[in-house]
């Protein structure tokens, strides 16, 4: 087995902020005990923290902090940032892993000017998606197709989850549910759509808004916001189907999404749009090629369900879990390190200074979204408190004011600790039986 010296990760995420793919790789990978430099870079809030965390034995947080090693320590450098490509040589790589995350065009047409150099100057490229692969293979034969995959054992939790968060929702008889960002790329017109046929339901909808503007707002749209991650199964456990609304674009024909495994993973049925990477598993999920199959979709995903079905459903995500992709990846990169022969030299070593890691919520700033509405707005005001120190607890959204009078969504804090008890939901035969 080729030893790994270590991996280093550039200020690119959020370590707090929407877990998503490199922070969870990264995380699995040490606990597959290879040292792991994460150079967080903060987003969406004005705190500060400078320190170095230890989140476990092998996986180090680094805060405002420039990592330190001898010079014999050449590292994999992981990145998936495209625009990063001329800062990589400055942590003296053994290997440049260039992780292929999304198509570089519409949203991430940025990226565009970087993206051919990235693939064409990394060692070793992954690829989430069979067209990322596609394109990324044409200029690298070092390709590695690696899509998404899911925290199997902490979403399957959320099947026997037992507690109400305090700001859900009084919700109807089944729920819809979305996780995510509600960015450019969903089909809002869609799930007006969904909440219209469907008045009898709840739509539960757990993620920040991003680049989005006239945002449809109905009595039976939820709209919750920003839920740390390690909330997110007390509010996903109230899901009988998990929804992908994307539109069809050249960006999203890419998507591997991740929300699809999670929605597997706790056994729900999954209604999905039309996107390539999902049309691979329509024995698992529902598959929609138009609007009008996915809104009989979710007809079906509620009153035709079972036990078998959530049963293939788990097993696939279980197949299919982060960790799993974390094996796979170490062994490309133990194969690209064997291919460019690197001398065996010193690994990342241990940070001194490092402190136990600690959840930092920090009050993330959203941006202002027109409702569909002439009086109603989505406001994310500011904290009373000093917004450079560290919040207590997950700020949440919730709809304050009433009557004739402008509508806005204010935050309150919330703690695990503040939940209680709820009573589940009761279904007619054959309705939600998973």
């Amino acid at each position: 087995m080729t030893p790994i010296p270590g991996i280093i990760y550039p200020p690119t995420l959020d370590f707090d902020y929407l877990v998503q793919r490199p922070q969870q790789l990264l995380k699995s990978i040490s606990e597959l005990g290879v040292t792991v430099y994460f150079l967080n870079h903060p987003a969406y809030h004005h705190g500060f923290f400078q320190a170095i965390e230890r989140y476990n034995q092998h996986f180090f947080l680094f805060h405002h902090t420039e990592p330190s090693y001898p010079a014999a320590t050449r590292p994999v450098v992981y990145y998936s940032n495209p625009t990063q490509v001329d800062i990589i040589g400055g942590y003296n790589p053994g290997l440049i892993v260039f992780d292929s995350l999304d198509e570089p065009v519409e949203e991430f047409s940025s990226w565009q000017p970087y993206y051919h150099r990235a693939v064409a100057s990394a060692d070793l490229v992954l690829a989430a998606s069979d067209k990322l692969y596609t394109r990324a293979q044409a200029i690298n034969p070092n390709t590695y197709l690696l899509p998404n995959g899911c925290d199997y054992d902490y979403f399957n939790q959320a099947r026997s989850n037992q507690f109400v968060p305090p700001d859900l929702p009084e919700l109807k008889r089944a729920v819809i549910g979305y996780l995510g960002a509600v960015a450019s790329w969903c089909d809002l017109e869609l799930l007006d759509q969904v909440a219209q046929v469907f008045s009898d339901c709840s739509l539960l909808i757990i993620g920040p808004l991003y680049n989005v503007r006239n945002i449809p707002l109905r009595p039976n749209i939820h709209w919750l916001g920003y839920k740390a991650y390690e909330d997110l199964i007390y509010y996903a456990s109230y899901f009988d189907v998990g929804i992908i609304p994307f539109k069809k674009s050249d960006m999203t024909a890419a998507v591997n999404p991740i929300k699809m495994w999670e929605y597997l993973a706790m056994g729900i049925p999954v209604v999905t749009t039309a996107l390539p990477e999902t049309q691979k598993y329509s024995k698992e999920l529902y598959y929609s090629s138009e609007r009008r199959d996915f809104i009989n979709n979710i007809r079906r995903a509620l009153k035709q369900e079972n036990w078998e079905n959530c049963e293939r459903r788990m097993t696939l995500a279980r197949e299919n879990s982060w960790m799993a992709r974390a094996r796979q990846m170490l062994e490309a990169i133990q194969e690209g390190l064997r291919a460019k022969a690197i001398p065996g030299g010193e690994t990342l070593p241990i940070p001194v200074t490092a402190i136990p890691y600690r959840r930092k919520n920090w009050f993330y700033q959203g941006e202002q979204v027109r409702f569909r509405g002439p009086t109603k707005k989505y406001v994310v005001p500011g904290p009373k408190e000093n917004i450079r120190e560290m919040a207590i607890s997950v700020p949440t959204p919730v709809l304050s004011g009433s009557g004739r009078e402008t509508r806005h969504l204010s935050i309150s804090g919330q703690h695990p600790k503040t939940f209680r008890y709820k009573n589940k939901k009761q279904y007619g035969p054959g309705e939600c039986s998973c």
